[in-house]
């Protein structure tokens, strides 16, 4: 499978951003909506930085599975395999949230899902920088000419 790069640089650490900052931010936004603090704007910013952060997750996903395929080392590439499932479960815990919502706030149900998604981007982000710290995925080549695949 291809790997996505852009200027020589991959693909998938750039987007991952956006799900790793927009989600938590909307986990905070209806936290503090929740308490009675601007409880109509911030449950806005919550439900659409919700709504931009999983759009930015199907990019960071794609990008992620691309590199995934390129890894052929087997340990790393189930280490890399748990990072993936990390992930599908955090975006799963905040589309659940997301379902949730009724006129863009979110219920106690819904503030608890994404709580769990934002402890979950903790996981994600720790098995991400083991992938590429502890291993070099993505980062320069091996002997072999193959990138990121010690």
């Amino acid at each position: 499978m291809p790997r996505l790069s852009v200027l020589n640089h991959p693909v998938h650490p750039i987007l991952q951003a956006i799900p790793a900052s927009l989600l938590p931010a909307s986990t905070t936004f209806d936290a503090l909506a929740r308490l009675g603090v601007d409880e109509e704007g911030l449950s806005k910013a919550g439900h659409y930085t919700l709504v931009f952060g999983l759009v930015g997750a199907v990019g960071a996903a794609a990008t992620g599975v691309l590199d995934y395929y390129e890894i052929e080392n087997r340990p790393v590439r189930r280490l890399a395999l748990y990072h993936g499932l990390t992930n599908t479960a955090l975006v799963g815990s905040y589309v659940a949230s997301f379902l949730r919502r009724k006129d863009r706030k979110a219920d106690d149900t819904a503030l608890a899902l994404s709580a769990l998604g934002a402890a979950l981007i903790g996981l994600s982000g720790y098995l991400g920088g083991a992938l590429v710290y502890e291993h070099g995925v993505r980062v320069g080549e091996d002997h072999d000419g193959i990138p990121g695949a010690s």
